[in-house]
């Protein structure tokens, strides 16, 4: 009897410590929108902010609704704007950062139908440390953010 709660026991701390682990790098993604596309568009961009409690990388992103999703910023470079591609986003520990129009976005290439206003569509978040979220989008109207 005292070996059976002895495991028990030993298996309950090996529980405890998996979920201290994940309960120290916890994600918090706000305002996950899109902007409505036209009928025959194949790209669309998509915006959110997010938070970790403890520094983490943002290493990619997928989602049903296009081919693949690339990460990108927009930066000037003598008088004109240049996107380019972002193999990651580190993320600080309780910074927020913030893709927007202008700035840092997901790119959703070869999108397979047009993204309506008022629909939503999931996305799912791939990090170095904590676990993977897979967060909803809401589509809205062109120009109405």
């Amino acid at each position: 009897m005292t070996c059976v709660l002895r495991n028990l026991l030993a298996a309950a701390l090996v529980l405890i410590a998996g979920g201290c682990g994940q309960a120290g790098a916890p994600v918090s993604v706000q305002d996950a929108w899109a902007n409505a596309t036209p009928q025959g568009a194949t790209v669309a961009a998509v915006y959110l902010k997010i938070t970790t409690q403890q520094a983490d990388t943002l290493l990619s992103a997928t989602t049903s609704v296009a081919d693949h999703v690339e990460m990108h910023t927009n930066s000037e470079h003598d008088g004109m704007m240049q996107m380019r591609q972002l193999s990651n986003v580190p993320l600080e520990a309780g910074k927020q950062f913030t893709f927007a129009p202008g700035g840092a976005h997901f790119m959703l290439m070869d999108l397979h139908q047009p993204l309506t206003a008022g629909l939503h569509f999931p996305m799912t978040l791939e990090f170095q440390h904590a676990p993977a979220q897979t967060i909803q989008v809401q589509v809205v109207e062109l120009g109405s953010r």
